[in-house]
């Protein structure tokens, strides 16, 4: 009995490793605005946030680059080192969420604006969408 037990936690936690964790890819970064950290806390934001899609499987996410952010910053009025600008490709399944996305698609170059005050404040999700 005792090894029955034993075989069925183990199945237990080998199936969880094999239907938990994301594949999301994280596209290599560059910047003259940021260093590595405050991109990875922008990404980390965005995966937060992202954790409300219902229904949604993040499969990529990477930055925009200098010349997005710059242009959203002088759209906003902000200096570059507060705005940030991502994107990513995502799926929905097949369920009606009651969401303005579609079932079963899949979302491309889908845009995440990041915002902050200071150079020291986290990221806020400003803004998502094409």
């Amino acid at each position: 009995m005792k090894k029955v037990i034993i075989c069925v936690m183990m199945i237990i936690v080998v199936m969880s490793f094999v239907g938990c964790g994301s594949t999301t890819k994280v596209g290599p970064f560059a910047s003259k605005y940021y260093n590595g950290d405050e991109y990875d806390d922008a990404v980390n934001e965005v995966f937060n946030y992202f954790s409300g899609f219902e229904g949604c499987e993040m499969t990529e996410i990477h930055y925009a680059g200098d010349d997005a952010v710059k242009e959203e910053a002088d759209r906003r009025g902000m200096s570059c080192d507060q705005v940030m600008v991502l994107k990513s490709t995502f799926k929905t399944d097949g369920e009606d969420h009651k969401s303005s996305l579609e079932p079963n698609s899949t979302y491309e170059d889908y845009s995440w604006i990041l915002t902050r005050t200071f150079h020291e404040d986290q990221w806020t999700v400003e803004d998502h969408g094409y």
